[in-house]
């Protein structure tokens, strides 16, 4: 744009509250993406960290019943000493 003493303006581009208001749909549904997206992995961890724990805790549950069940019943014997027999 040329003014009558011959210089030239320079116009900047800046942010003006109607193109804030433009693009505030667009920032809306950018951050709302990000956390669904951020709620969805949490949620994957949660199901992760809970299927681990909770093989854990079955197997020590299979590992003790089948101990108990592995024990020998408690009494007497039915085979002798091992080792010297007292002659």
């Amino acid at each position: 744009m040329v003014h009558a003493h011959h210089t030239h303006r320079i116009q900047i581009a800046g942010w003006r509250p109607f193109g804030i208001l433009l693009l505030s749909p667009l920032i809306v549904v950018v951050t709302v993406a990000i956390l669904f997206g951020l709620l969805g992995i949490f949620v994957l961890w949660l199901i992760a960290v809970g299927s681990i724990v909770t093989a854990i805790v079955a197997s020590d549950l299979v590992q003790r019943s089948a101990a108990r069940l592995a024990r020998p019943p408690v009494g007497r014997p039915d085979h002798g000493p091992v080792g010297y027999s007292g002659r």
